[in-house]
């Protein structure tokens, strides 16, 4: 990182400016467009421990996202919070979940975590998933150990 003045550092600090975001930014490369890059905004679902980011997503189960996943699993990701500057930027693995039990997890993990940005002060709502509820989507996840956090106080 170019500014280390401005670097985040430890888990806990990293999920204080995840927790702001209801957005994460993937950015994957199309081999079918030239290798142009592709970029889109999801909502998402984490879990953060020793070092190692998991985000998780929910889509159809055909698409873009999941071609460029099959050819390309390394992405990029950018979970941005416009607060006083704070973003988490890393690389990682994306993958398909196929265990049943994991997609129920990255299903609960992503609804808790958009309903606890809906409701600021709500005490938070846990979701439970069943597995044919989860077999009615397809479930990636990002696993990152390689990811920074980035922020400016305001002044």
């Amino acid at each position: 990182m170019r500014r280390k003045d401005r670097e985040v550092l430890g888990d806990e600090n990293i999920a204080k400016i995840i927790e702001q975001c209801t957005t994460c930014h993937i950015a994957m490369v199309d081999d079918a467009d030239a290798g142009m890059p592709y970029m889109i905004p999801m909502s998402f679902g984490y879990s953060l421990k020793d070092g190692a980011l998991e985000l998780y997503f929910h889509c159809a189960h055909v698409g873009k996202k999941l071609d460029c996943i099959r050819k390309n699993p390394h992405e990029d990701v950018y979970c941005k919070s416009g607060r006083f500057y704070a973003s988490v930027v890393g690389q990682g693995k994306a993958e398909i979940v196929e265990d049943s039990a994991e997609k129920c997890r990255g299903l609960s993990l992503l609804m808790e975590r958009q309903a606890a940005g809906a409701q600021q002060s709500a005490a938070p709502h846990k979701f439970e998933f069943t597995p044919a509820q989860a077999a009615a989507v397809t479930v990636f996840k990002i696993t990152s150990t390689c990811f920074t956090g980035k922020a400016k106080a305001e002044q």
